[in-house]
């Protein structure tokens, strides 16, 4: 098992695909946080009472901290770049039929799959380390230069949020490959898991707000990331509407047991598929 992990992983790093999209979702890190940044104390834009409440840009606070710095992934922009990896690194072998060596190599295929899964996972964490380094450097000289406010990095509250992103990350990663084990065509299965979380997501959203089916909203996917990354309530300390309360879980460990269950609903799925599928 040591050496199957070893070699998925070898894999995963001698490419240039990994550390390319590394780059792109940093920089588009970056440029988030940057505007995200740049509202803070604009509450014309941002809505909101004279004295800031219900704005959360009114002032910097550990809420708005947490939704700065995870800003890319609550917009559920830089999500999809761990997301499109997890399909591309078991479509890949597929399209290029490297999977049949692999299984020839280690002919337990549940081996493969774990073997495959750690591989995805540490390559989760260390995507979301760059997403926070990213988000941090663009975000961090605005607030302090700009807008001449703390940047709260001392507050365990918002490094405890940049280390759940640790978590969110491998999800996502988790849940392309799952979605690229249960669709071998590489180009469907990015369609697919993109299309679902960039625009099925703001359907349901859009369709539940209007039906005012509250409650469902704490189920979709990225609701649950942003569940589990802004830990702390933004809004200058204003009570929270019945409503707005019913579309998170109370506990942001909740939301990451929900959407870990998707994903090992779907890792499951997707790897007792493969162990019966034939390959070219």
């Amino acid at each position: 098992m040591i050496g199957a992990i070893r070699s998925e992983i070898r894999k995963v790093f001698s490419t240039r695909m990994w550390w390319g999209m590394a780059l792109g979702m940093a920089f588009l890190a970056a440029l988030i946080a940057m505007g995200f940044a740049a509202l803070l104390g604009n509450t014309e834009m941002t809505g909101g009472d004279n004295n800031g409440q219900g704005n959360p840009f009114a002032r910097m606070s550990v809420g708005t901290a947490q939704l700065i710095y995870n800003a890319g992934i609550v917009q559920q922009m830089t999500i999809l770049f761990p997301l499109a990896l997890g399909v591309l690194l078991i479509t890949g072998e597929y399209r290029h039929k490297t999977i049949s060596a692999t299984f020839l190599a280690t002919p337990n295929r549940w081996v493969v799959m774990i073997s495959k899964m750690a591989a995805v996972a540490l390559t989760g964490a260390v995507y979301a380390v760059l997403h926070a380094a990213a988000s941090l450097a663009g975000a961090v000289p605005i607030i302090t230069l700009v807008k001449n406010q703390s940047p709260l990095l001392d507050e365990p509250a918002v490094w405890k949020s940049l280390g759940i992103g640790i978590i969110a990350f491998i999800i996502w990663m988790l849940l392309g490959f799952s979605i690229g084990m249960l669709i071998r065509n590489q180009i469907a299965a990015v369609l697919i898991a993109v299309g679902a979380t960039f625009v099925i997501q703001i359907a349901l959203n859009i369709i539940f707000t209007i039906q005012e089916w509250y409650a469902a909203m704490k189920w979709i996917p990225g609701n649950l990331t942003t569940n589990m990354l802004v830990t702390v309530d933004p809004t200058a300390g204003q009570e929270v509407d019945p409503a707005t309360r019913a579309q998170f879980f109370e506990h942001w460990w909740q939301a990451a047991l929900v959407l870990t269950a998707y994903a090992a609903v779907l890792a499951v799925v997707g790897a007792w598929l493969t162990s019966r599928r034939d390959v070219a």
